[in-house]
């Protein structure tokens, strides 16, 4: 595993292999024997937070190097910008960060289960002639974004922030019927997860309460805080 320099303040990623990774590893298994994390320590960082503030937004970006030097690339986001001060990731802590998201999950569980297909998805990683993990962005528990932020984590979360403030503020001024229409399709939007997933928690109020309880549903809706940089 090759290892960039985070480029963020405060944020430092340690790698497989290093005395820094090991030490840092015990103290996150919790329940979780080692040996089940094994397969899986090649393929994961720890990304340590020493600055003096709780992080919100973490994006790790894994490049690899497949068969007939094929390239991939993912990331992976833990968001907890709708609640910043619920932020785990706080001022001096570190959070194990696995290309097999599974894994990650497992430490963030704190437990010794583990699916199946977990175990089989490392056999892709395993078939990589080359992985690279890099920090590919990070928000702060204030909303203060930095990166490189290289698949545009920034723009969409203010695109969604300012979707997400217009559907509460227009529904509730719809008659029934029209609210009905306008959710409905929303809530079957193909190309965006945010907007089906605010349409049918709206879509269910108004079904199971009437107009009185999508209203509320629409006050009561906590928006993510707003990114800047």
């Amino acid at each position: 595993m090759k290892i960039s320099p985070s480029g963020v303040s405060g944020v430092t990623l340690l790698g497989p292999g290093s005395e820094e990774f090991e030490l840092a590893l015990a103290p996150l298994l919790g329940r979780a024997p080692r040996e089940l994390l094994a397969p899986a320590l090649p393929y994961s960082v720890i990304v340590a937070n020493d600055s003096t503030r709780s992080i919100a937004l973490l994006g790790v970006r894994f490049n690899m190097t497949g068969p007939y030097a094929k390239q991939y690339s993912v990331i992976h986001y833990a968001d907890s910008l709708r609640n910043p001060d619920r932020a785990d990731f706080l001022a001096g802590t570190k959070r194990f960060v696995c290309a097999e998201p599974s894994f990650t999950a497992l430490l963030l569980r704190r437990d010794g289960d583990l699916s199946s297909r977990g175990r089989s998805n490392l056999d892709n990683l395993r078939r990589m002639l080359d992985i690279g993990a890099s920090l590919d962005c990070v928000a702060w528990d204030d909303g203060w974004f930095e990166g490189p932020d290289t698949q545009g984590a920034f723009q969409r979360l203010a695109l969604q922030r300012e979707m997400e403030q217009t559907f509460v503020d227009q529904v509730p001024t719809m008659s029934v019927a029209a609210a009905e229409k306008l959710l409905l399709e929303a809530a079957e939007d193909p190309k965006d997860r945010a907007r089906r997933a605010i349409a049918r928690k709206l879509l269910e109020g108004l079904q199971s309460g009437g107009r009185d309880a999508m209203v509320k549903v629409a006050q009561n809706h906590r928006l993510k805080i707003a990114v800047r940089r």
